[in-house]
């Protein structure tokens, strides 16, 4: 937890800026694919050192996921319901902190510990995927 940690705290701080270089939606697909491989590392560890290095990887992943997409979900809103935006995006991660518990303890109850990262792996990637659909409807409306 303690790289994990670090490396979120040190992404967030050297690299938030480029949120406003590149935009939300490239910032979050960076992390995601950066997360997926962290998850993927845990997953595949065979030491702690692996382990650690996948820790990381993941933590630095994570750290400007919330934001990046917090921004883009701004965006999306007309200027007077920005607020509104930003609550119901906040609302959001509490309402999926609250279900992944339950989730997440019963794929280790059903697989093990192990398997919980490959599990996040995979959630992570379908993420992905939400994030390239959103870019392309982006890249689509930019166009017209």
């Amino acid at each position: 937890m303690s790289i994990f940690s670090a490396l979120f705290i040190l992404g967030r701080v050297f690299f938030a800026n480029q949120i406003t270089i590149r935009g939300g939606l490239k910032v979050s697909l960076i992390c995601l694919i950066t997360e997926t491989i962290g998850l993927l590392l845990l997953f595949l560890a065979t030491n702690p050192g692996f382990a650690l290095v996948g820790a990381a990887i993941t933590g630095l992943g994570f750290s400007l996921i919330f934001p990046a997409l917090g921004v883009e979900a701004v965006r999306l809103a007309p200027p007077s319901n920005a607020g509104a935006a930003l609550a119901c995006y906040g609302l959001f991660i509490d309402l999926s902190l609250g279900a992944t518990g339950p989730l997440e303890g019963t794929v280790i109850n059903l697989f093990g510990m192990k398997y919980l990262f490959l599990f996040c792996a995979i959630m992570v990637a379908i993420s992905i995927f939400i994030v390239l659909k959103l870019t392309n409807k982006k890249l689509k409306k930019e166009r017209i």
